[in-house]
């Protein structure tokens, strides 16, 4: 199947290829069936990212990541309210699911038109949402009703600059009180050197935002209250080799690589 995306939408190939990589290993953190079955059916060169370990370690880790804490959250949770931000072709609801949670995943429309073409979905629970995450029309369409709700943003935030960010953090905080957050956070000093950077074309698509940790963003809106987060070299030293053995230098692992940070939003 031929596709045709750009910009930050053609970014959405790397980790669904770096998924399907971890899925094929013995030793894999997750499994993803999925990424397998698309990444055969795409007409795309994914030979071009075979050099990016280091990208392919990175999503490996946060997939379980983030998996790990939605799960823990749904379990708390039972009737949760899921809100997948930029979703490109995640399949984490199929990792995820209790039979009882609504997940919703927004992104582009030509994102979400690959989507039901490759991923159609007959799932009354998933929800298919066309917009930019900065388009406000998307916030009514979320039928939460008083349920606890989790929003994910993985693979994203990184994109867009400061007041962006500043600004979703105001349309989500605002819509969804009392909600939790899943973020991938980038430091400033990858931003820095994103020249370095193993599968991104950071010439097409630049790194714009970073925050040396997930308790910055707390400046970015009071309603915010940082409550942890996790780099993604803790507990996963093994896999990245000499930079996991690096990262036991306090310096290196809080600034050289991504983090997952939990936030909270204010009650209303």
């Amino acid at each position: 199947m031929k596709i045709k995306l750009s910009g930050v939408s053609e970014t959405l190939l790397i980790p669904l290829w770096a998924r399907a990589e971890e899925t094929k290993r013995a030793d894999g953190l997750i499994r993803d069936e999925f990424a397998v079955q698309l990444v055969e059916q795409i007409d795309y060169d994914f030979a071009k990212f075979a050099r990016a370990k280091y990208s392919q370690t990175g999503v490996a880790v946060r997939s379980y990541i983030l998996d790990h804490e939605t799960t823990a959250f749904i379990e708390q949770h039972p009737d949760a309210v899921c809100i997948n931000l930029a979703c490109g072709l995640d399949t984490r609801f199929y990792r995820v699911d209790n039979g009882k949670i609504d997940w919703y995943n927004l992104d582009l429309p030509d994102v979400i038109a690959l989507r039901q073409r490759l991923l159609p979905e007959k799932n009354v629970r998933i929800h298919e949402l066309s917009a930019s995450v900065f388009d406000a029309s998307w916030l009514p369409q979320i039928d939460h009703a008083g349920r606890p709700v989790l929003i994910l943003m993985e693979g994203a935030a990184m994109y867009f600059t400061e007041e962006q960010m500043r600004d979703l953090f105001a349309m989500l905080t605002k819509a969804f009180a009392d909600a939790s957050m899943l973020i991938e956070i980038m430091t400033p000093f990858l931003v820095r050197h994103q020249k370095r950077q193993d599968s991104v074309d950071t010439q097409k698509t630049p790194f714009q935002w970073g925050v040396k940790s997930g308790k910055e963003i707390e400046k970015l809106n009071s309603a915010i209250t940082f409550c942890k987060e996790q780099t993604f070299y803790e507990g996963f030293r093994r896999r990245w080799g000499w930079l996991g053995i690096l990262s036991v230098i306090p310096w290196w692992n809080r600034n050289c690589n991504n983090k997952i940070a939990c936030l909270h939003f204010a009650a209303s």
